[in-house]
């Protein structure tokens, strides 16, 4: 009899996947929850935190957010990724908590370029070029920013973004767009050059 190589000495058995984990919750065994909040706990924290700009808020917000996903999670339908569908809860909620006066602040704000430069001119240059990326990224109108960051940081599709944040694809595309014309005309303009 041949031994399956999740048996084999060195050989991991892989993680199951979000709909398993979600089919062995729905059957009552909340320790697979952990698990599924443990593979979203980053993500969530990062849009916390881009919300919130600040550590404990943020954890109180994935706190909630993993409260509402637990309670919900039989109305989950399956239609969209499960990750999809946590998103949309996260920036509902989010949404919601945050006062009218204070906008979200882009994940990308707190982005690092690599420093891979070895003199001393390369790295001035790369911290004026950054600071002027995130001069640009703070002057987008917040409903850029959101899609930008969901787009680029988090690496979603158009689709996903509509389905989080309500917006049409097409209304989605343009914002994505206009902002990277936007971002590309101010560093344009403030080019930064070696000194």
């Amino acid at each position: 009899m041949r031994e399956s190589s999740a048996n084999l000495p060195g050989m991991e058995k892989p993680l199951p996947d979000d709909a398993l984990l979600i089919k062995e919750i729905l059957s009552g065994n909340s320790g697979s929850f952990a698990v599924l909040a443990g593979r979203y706990k980053r993500r969530l924290m990062a849009l916390g935190y881009g919300f919130f700009r600040n550590t404990d808020d943020a954890e109180d917000f994935v706190q909630d957010v993993l409260v509402k996903v637990y309670v919900s999670l039989s109305s989950f339908r399956g239609d969209a990724r499960f990750s999809t569908w946590l998103m949309r809860i996260a920036y509902n909620t989010a949404v919601n908590s945050v006062k009218r006066r204070r906008e979200y602040a882009c994940l990308a704000e707190d982005f690092d370029l690599p420093d891979t430069s070895a003199g001393p001119e390369e790295k001035h240059l790369r911290s004026m070029t950054l600071e002027v990326i995130r001069d640009a990224l703070a002057e987008l109108p917040e409903r850029y920013r959101i899609c930008v960051d969901l787009y680029f940081f988090y690496d979603m599709a158009h689709a996903e973004i509509s389905e989080v944040t309500g917006l049409p694809v097409n209304t989605i595309k343009s914002h994505v767009f206009r902002a990277k014309k936007v971002l590309r005309e101010r560093l344009e303009s403030e080019r930064v050059e070696p000194v």
